[in-house]
């Protein structure tokens, strides 16, 4: 690892400037009104038209994204513009995340061309433009009315989507997603409420607004937002809505959402937290970065015992939010900018794998792991698409994931430098949690990877070819970033979308210290993996294949081994058998801890209310009682 620092393009912001919203432009409203149209007109129009309109809305909303990106920042005029633009905005931050649905909602939509399960196809091409027009409606809001509003309506999309799933146990998790996701919208409402109270001056615009954590008020404002926040990415604790959203809706859905865009609208509300609205102490960034290991080092454990191939994913996109969350709300400027990297990085692969292995299922019928194996030399582009995506949210170099992680790291170890020493202890605990997640992460995906692509083929499956061009055009698209993010990090995501953001919310550029040479690297893969090639071919003449016998007879179907055996022992280990069987019977689930909670309450209350009126009249008397002493 060579260091290097990395000189800024881009002029230093005067203190008016730093922060403020910008360029109120008819533009912004056009990216929110297309879409919502766009869905509208689709509950009228037959299929065919369907896809045509949402895909003339897609690309209408990406070529007005670059324009705005193309375009620079202005000042944000606050009340002398029109009523409609006063109350939306672009700053660098939402900028950011605003090219980066754009994209990948287009991506996304290359795949649903063909694909959609025909009985939900005109229901879901009517929720997938209002959905992109909700969301973008909440990245440009800048009045915190028109936030609460676009927020709740984008988590109603989840429950909608959800209900478009065809197994048994969609209409539970839709409910399970509308409790934890619409519920935490009351908290984001309530914070909202006490910042636009505790600041009437600010006149609910969000860039105007910055508080102290001091007080009552002010932190009890900081910690609903952080729940909605939480909610929304899925993080600990309140993650448990992703892993049965992953397994029950349309894979499509369930990229286009929890893949990606809810990912993006959590953690940049978070962002939005920790560098404009609030100051944020020391002790709070210690909470943030053991929450984000917390979530880490759950989910991926979690993620390793499972046989179903979306709830895996589904416990992936979780402990990827936990590094975000580790770099966004670390107070380092290099772990802020690798948190949002690692975001923008966590959309692609994440949306990847789960279009990968809906190809697998639209062709095999089955995402059960247990069901797969040995698809690899049929569908190879499809599997050479997971592979690099695998790789990718494995932290593996050259690909982007390991880029993003490598940033978050030397961030933390910048920060326990800096730190006192029970700090900086805490810190680099959290560090090596967070390695060994990446670790656990790749020991995962080995699994998911050799029962998917490798193995033996269940003899089913021989029939299956390679999923349709518009599907294998959208993961190849994705698995295409992966490897450009990786080798072109600093001249492309970081120079072009993050260092903005870190400039103009005040922040000192990094130097970035530990920085690899991605060039350097590949080389030197390369030539590992071309001398274990080598010696391969110098070696194979050595290697008897054959087929797997019993007793002299061929093996049956049911001796086949799956990648599930991966790791079983890990699930027989104390304690950790113990808290795998917790987790399996929902005990850290908090719907189900809140549900349970809710029925012995009622259950005490229904103790006290027998239905004997002489009970009634007794309360009534200490009542008044009670009133009468207080007087």
């Amino acid at each position: 690892m060579r260091a290097r620092s990395i000189s800024s393009p881009f002029p230093a912001r005067r203190p008016s400037e730093s922060g403020g919203k910008s360029m109120a432009d008819p533009m912004l409203l056009m990216l929110i009104y297309a879409p919502l149209l766009a869905g509208a007109l689709n509950l009228f129009f037959p299929r065919v038209l369907q896809k045509i309109l949402a895909g003339l809305c897609l690309g209408l909303c990406g070529y007005l994204a670059a324009v705005l990106f193309s375009g620079g920042v202005v000042p944000f005029p606050g009340d002398s513009a029109p009523v409609p633009l006063r109350y939306f905005g672009l700053d660098r931050l939402s900028l950011f995340a605003l090219v980066a649905v754009q994209a990948l909602a287009l991506i996304i939509f290359l795949f649903t061309l063909r694909g959609v399960d025909s009985e939900i196809e005109k229901s879901f091409f009517v929720l997938y433009p209002l959905t992109l027009g909700f969301t973008n409606g909440t990245l440009l809001s800048d009045n915190a009315v028109a936030l609460m509003i676009f927020w709740g309506l984008s988590g109603l999309m989840l429950y909608l989507f959800n209900l478009l799933g065809r197994g048994a146990g969609a209409p539970e998790s839709a409910k399970k997603t509308f409790i934890l996701v619409g519920g935490s919208d009351a908290f984001l409402i309530l914070g909202l409420v006490l910042m636009g109270v505790s600041l009437p001056a600010a006149g609910w615009s969000l860039h105007l607004m910055r508080f102290p954590l001091a007080g009552f008020a002010n932190i009890l404002a900081f910690v609903c937002l952080a729940i909605a926040a939480l909610a929304k990415a899925g993080g600990f604790p309140l993650h448990t809505w992703v892993p049965p959203f992953a397994k029950e809706a349309p894979v499509e859905a369930v990229a286009f959402m929890p893949a990606s865009l809810d990912k993006i609208l959590g953690i940049y509300l978070l962002a939005r937290m920790v560098t404009s609205l609030f100051a944020v102490t020391t002790a709070v960034h210690l909470v943030l970065i053991t929450l984000g290991t917390v979530t880490v080092i759950t989910a991926v454990m979690m993620a390793l015992i499972q046989h179903n191939g979306r709830r895996l994913l589904g416990y992936h996109a979780v402990s990827q939010v936990g590094y975000m969350i580790m770099g966004v709300g670390s107070g380092s400027a290099l772990a802020f900018a690798g948190g949002l990297f690692h975001l923008l990085n966590n959309a692609i692969y994440k949306s990847s794998l789960f279009l990968t292995l809906g190809s697998v299922e639209k062709k095999t019928g089955s995402h059960e792991l247990d069901d797969l194996g040995g698809l690899g030399a049929l569908m190879p582009v499809t599997s050479l698409a997971g592979l690099i995506s695998a790789l990718s949210i494995s932290g593996i170099p050259p690909f982007n994931g390991f880029f993003s992680k490598w940033m978050i790291y030397q961030g933390l170890l910048e920060k326990a430098r800096d730190a006192s020493r029970p700090e900086a202890i805490w810190l680099l605990i959290c560090l090596v949690l967070a390695v060994f997640g990446s670790a656990l992460t790749l020991a995962s995906f080995l699994k998911f990877l050799h029962a998917v692509f490798l193995g033996k083929r269940p003899k089913v499956h021989d029939g299956v070819t390679e999923a349709p061009v518009n599907q294998r055009i959208s993961t190849a698209i994705l698995s295409l970033l992966c490897i450009v993010f990786g080798l072109f990090a600093i001249h492309i995501p970081l120079r072009e979308f993050i260092l903005p953001i870190l400039h103009e919310n005040g922040m000192a550029v990094p130097a970035y210290p530990g920085v690899y040479k991605a060039g350097l690297v590949l080389v030197m893969m390369a030539a590992a993996f071309a001398l274990a090639l080598l010696v391969y071919l110098l070696t194979r003449r050595k290697v008897r294949y054959d087929d797997v016998y019993l007793g002299g007879m061929d093996a049956l179907e049911k001796f086949r081994v799956s990648g599930t055996a991966f790791y079983r022992e890990i699930r027989d280990m104390e304690p950790l058998r113990f808290l795998y069987d917790q987790a399996e019977k929902h005990r850290f689930d908090l719907k189900e801890i809140l549900t349970g909670g809710t029925l012995r309450l009622s259950g005490l209350f229904q103790k006290v209310h027998p239905g004997f009126l002489s009970l009634y009249l007794l309360f009534i008397v200490l009542g008044m009682l009670v009133f009468l002493l207080i007087k």
